[in-house]
């Protein structure tokens, strides 16, 4: 036996299931230059990788799992990596990953928010909600219809700017309505100022004004919530729940009364369940 140092080889699938990535991933490396086999037959195209390659397998695995890209990667790994280029891709991810825990802080600063109030909400509505009668309403407003009920909450913002009044200080009650009883396919949504003067439903409709018309309902769900709902959908899926506790189920159209002094009330006629 000769003195000659023999350098064990393993395939591609060897060097894979040792890293526990993918020979299509290691290959993928090899095409931008991050990892070279050790030597590739030219007859076959087999590739064989040297054991001391599985530690950069695993350097590689190790940053992506940490977020660097692939080409910065390869700059970490060059043997000609400066100081300062160093400090620039580290600086780099720094930032990012900085940008994204603030992203996220506050991602999780609203969900905790909305988790409040829908507790709060739920326990509210449940405890409160109480199934009356409710009257007819005839008023001229303004309407428009929407597709999905995600996009009511703009629908609403507009319908109060065409009604001449600050949705976060209204002078005013003002009643919205849903409608998806007429046309399965759109919500008509609904804005009208409750006030003495505004009850002039017979009269000649102003240009853009629409009828707002409400049929009495004998039995309903309504509860009066001490302040508007962050999420006027939470709210409804509350009163959903509480209908249902009394054998009861909501249904269209459903009404919300903004009162001025900032409390509202939430309001749909219901059937036995």
């Amino acid at each position: 036996m000769s003195g000659a140092e023999v350098v064990t080889v393993e395939s591609i699938g060897e060097l894979a299931q040792r890293t526990g990535t993918s020979r299509r991933m290691l290959r993928h490396w090899e095409e931008l230059g991050l990892l070279a086999p050790a030597e590739v037959d030219d007859r076959t195209g087999r590739r064989r990788y040297a054991p001391a390659q599985a530690g950069r397998v695993r350097a590689i695995v190790a940053l992506r799992s940490s977020g660097f890209g692939l080409d910065a990667i390869g700059d970490l790994l060059a043997a000609g990596l400066t100081h300062e280029r160093l400090l620039t891709l580290l600086r780099e991810r720094e930032s990012e990953l900085a940008a994204r825990i603030a992203e996220a802080s506050t991602a999780l600063t609203q969900v905790r928010s909305r988790l409040r109030a829908v507790e709060e909400g739920h326990a509210t509505t449940m405890t409160t909600t109480e199934l009356t009668d409710l009257p007819e309403i005839r008023r001229t407003g303004v309407a428009e219809t929407v597709t999905d009920e995600t996009e009511i909450p703009g629908a609403v913002a507009r319908l109060l700017t065409r009604l001449g009044v600050d949705g976060a200080a209204l002078p005013h009650d003002v009643l919205l309505a849903y409608d998806g009883t007429t046309d399965e396919s759109v919500i008509t949504v609904s804005a009208a100022l409750l006030t003495p003067e505004a009850d002039d439903a017979g009269a000649p409709l102003a240009p853009a004004a629409a009828p707002v018309m409400l049929r009495a309902a004998e039995a309903a769900a309504v509860v009066h919530l001490p302040r508007r709902p962050a999420s006027t959908a939470d709210a409804w899926i509350a009163v959903d729940d509480a209908a249902s506790a009394r054998g009861r189920r909501t249904t269209g159209p459903y009404r919300q009364v903004l009162h001025a002094d900032g409390t509202a009330t939430l309001a749909a006629p219901t059937v036995p369940a």
